[in-house]
């Protein structure tokens, strides 16, 4: 019974919070929030767009806060503990009066995985950059680090298994050298995948194209830095971070790489030496944005025309989406110690039309989950 009404609350909350896809501007009917795991203070804070304040969102109950994701689709908010190998979920619920918060329930999504990145697109489709665990027969060689599909209708039904152990692109389907080695960050709009190696970038390919279904051919779409942090994609541009800065490149550019591939005897290409604009030469393909900050996490689009990222060390900055000419930073808040970063777009104009109703429904749910 209790299950039944939790579900139901959940199903009701995500309906009226009329969560919006990053791909649309809200205009003035809507509000932003900034979600970030906090791992040394063993939390999940928010901040409020316009608002230079970080809010506690989720207190305790995890191992070890990593990689989050957040499906606008459903209202929830995914966290990967990789002390425990388990994906987490919260309902998410964006209050009348701006304040961001969940339904109060801790859900398990996947177990007995590792998950070092995660993604969400707009079908409420949840994609994981890590490895399963086989914890029955752990005799058997290792499943192979991959990027992992779990369909909207498996996390709404609860299933938490893993069906396909080795994922849509693995270590193992991706070419030799592998294309796919350690997934740091995942973009997806339900058709392509776009992905960042978290090392060894200039062997395996620094951002990588493939199809979300898998099959086809590979396109290393950035042959320039060792290590990514984030990527992600507007309609006209990917941007992504290395260990020299923030970057961007054209979205459907035809050529694989930056550049003309390097020779085997020389080192690999790096984008420092190569000056400010980026690239082997003036009309290179991949432009560095900033230099000032680099390895930045959860790399989020507006759908309008900034881009956000998160520096571990620094705090939280912004810069324009609209080109990939070198721009300075604003920093949006100061804070050292954030890990990943995603945004909540929400609309309020049903909530504001009948706030009182969400506060009913909260309040004889909870009289019934506690029965």
């Amino acid at each position: 019974m209790a299950s039944a009404l939790h579900t139901l609350l959940a199903c009701l909350l995500g309906g009226i919070a009329f969560l919006a896809k990053p791909c649309q501007s809200l205009g003035l009917d809507g509000e932003r929030y900034f979600v970030a795991s906090f791992p040394s203070q063993a939390k999940i804070v928010y901040m409020r767009d316009g608002h230079q304040v970080l809010r506690d969102l989720i207190v305790g109950g995890h191992e070890s806060l990593g990689a989050i994701a957040i499906d606008a689709t459903n209202a929830r908010l995914y966290v990967a503990d990789v002390a425990v190998q388990t994906i987490f979920w919260y309902q998410l619920v964006a209050l009348p009066d701006g304040r961001l918060t969940t339904d109060g329930r801790k859900n398990t999504a996947i177990v007995t995985i590792e998950a070092q990145s995660l993604e969400c697109d707009g079908g409420g489709n949840l994609y994981v950059g890590g490895a399963a665990i086989l914890a029955v027969t752990p005799s058997l060689p290792p499943p192979p680090v991959s990027i992992m599909k779990f369909t909207w209708y498996q996390l709404l039904t609860g299933a938490t298994n893993i069906v396909e152990t080795t994922g849509i692109w693995n270590t193992e389907n991706s070419g030799d050298p592998p294309k796919l080695w350690k997934p740091s960050s995942i973009e997806t709009d339900g058709f392509t995948l776009f992905w960042g190696n978290g090392v060894q970038g200039g062997s395996h390919g620094t951002i990588v194209e493939g199809r979300a279904d898998g099959g086809g051919a590979l396109k290393v779409h950035v042959d320039q830095g060792e290590s990514v942090g984030s990527v992600v994609m507007t309609p006209e541009f990917l941007f992504y971070s290395t260990e020299s800065g923030i970057f961007g490149t054209p979205r459907y550019k035809k050529e694989q790489g930056c550049g003309k591939p390097a020779s085997p005897k020389k080192k690999p290409l790096n984008a420092v030496k190569l000056g400010l604009k980026g690239g082997s030469e003036p009309n290179s393909p991949c432009r560095i944005i900033s230099s000032s900050i680099h390895s930045t996490k959860g790399m989020v689009w507006d759908g309008d025309g900034t881009v956000y990222a998160l520096d571990p060390n620094s705090g939280i900055y912004s810069f324009p989406s609209g080109n990939i000419e070198e721009h300075r930073l604003t920093k949006m808040i100061e804070m050292e110690g954030l890990f990943d970063m995603d945004m909540l777009q929400v609309s309020f104009s049903t909530m504001k039309a009948a706030p009182s109703v969400i506060y009913v429904m909260i309040t004889v749910a909870a009289v019934f989950l506690q029965k």
